[in-house]
């Protein structure tokens, strides 16, 4: 029998237990007074799971791919801002993120322009991103996510502000907020205003949440719908503030499948939002699917009730197969 001398047995004993846990997260700072002063430089050497802080500040031209799994960027102070002023590479954004579940909170994000007049601030190729107290302006898209059906997005308590182009300029729209065909869209507790041409939020997704919200054209910039679900799905639209003037290139503040419908399931529900538009002939919705809206407990001003072309239709259908009935 081998009798192992008592430092090897400790030694084996303390590695088998820490064996058991996962590496540590580690945390990198980044800022004038640190080791690394880009964010870029800390997005490169992170892992899965490790934290990134950036004193707030601005960080100019700093671009990043972010590929890594459960990582958290999140500036310090205040916001740290990411400006960009010059060619995006890549041409697509200032961030672009891949990993599944990346929070990222307190960074601003701006003047993103690219060739084909799509450069955002962010935008989500893959995974899931949860955006929390973040501040996107003056870009050509605020966000802009890929079109795959396992991408999640979550916003929480930001703002998207004039993120616009020269439409006619351009020949492009530019939305604040752009989502694809994802799994699931949720925007709350958030600020969209001042888009001009484009849509203030745009959602192609299967789910879309957009819950206490403030939503709103500003001065005299208009945006062609306040928010556009135009593929359907299963839709819920509460307790949001809406604001749309009269300089606006549609009459309704809320449209729903005016692009045809791409999901075997869909509804739609807009309950105890405060609608008010400066034009007499608005309506709140313009509904182009036969999904048959639920609307109630909405306060308006001069802003009409309307299901729209199709939404009419069958609730007329409706209405004459009743009077059969009776």
């Amino acid at each position: 029998m081998i009798i192992w001398p008592v430092k090897y047995i400790l030694w084996a004993v303390i590695f088998c237990f820490y064996a058991g846990f996962p590496a540590q997260a580690k945390t990198w700072l980044v800022g004038p007074d640190f080791r690394l002063h880009k964010p870029s430089e800390a997005i490169k050497l992170a892992q899965d799971g490790d934290i990134i802080k950036i004193l707030a500040g601005l960080y100019e031209n700093d671009y990043a791919i972010i590929d890594q799994n459960n990582l958290t960027i999140e500036g310090v102070n205040g916001f740290a801002h990411l400006k960009s002023s010059g060619n995006i590479p890549g041409g697509k954004a200032i961030w672009v993120t891949n990993g599944t579940n990346i929070t990222i909170r307190n960074i601003e994000f701006s003047g993103a322009h690219v060739s084909d007049k799509n450069g955002a601030g962010i935008r989500l190729q893959e995974g899931s991103l949860t955006l929390e107290n973040c501040y996107f302006h003056g870009n050509e898209m605020g966000i802009l996510t890929a079109g795959k059906p396992d991408i999640s997005l979550f916003i929480n308590n930001s703002e998207f502000s004039r993120n616009i182009q020269d439409y006619s300029v351009t020949g492009k729209l530019s939305h604040n907020i752009y989502v694809g065909t994802i799994a699931v869209f949720l925007l709350e507790n958030s600020i969209s205003r001042g888009a001009k041409y484009g849509h203030t939020v745009k959602s192609r997704a299967q789910n879309t949440i957009i819950r206490n919200n403030r939503i709103f054209d500003e001065g005299d910039i208009s945006a062609s719908y306040l928010i556009d679900i135009p593929n359907g799905g299963q839709v819920l639209i509460e307790n949001n503030y809406l604001f749309k003037n009269k300089g606006a290139q549609n009459n309704a503040l809320i449209s729903y499948g005016t692009e045809g419908m791409r999901y075997d399931k869909n509804y739609l529900t807009i309950k105890y939002n405060t609608a008010i538009s400066e034009a007499d002939n608005s309506i709140l919705l313009r509904n182009r699917s036969n999904v048959d809206a639920k609307i109630l407990g909405n306060y308006l001003t001069r802003v009409k009730f309307d299901k729209g072309i199709m939404g009419g239709f069958w609730r007329k259908i409706k209405e004459k197969i009743k009077d059969v009935l009776r």
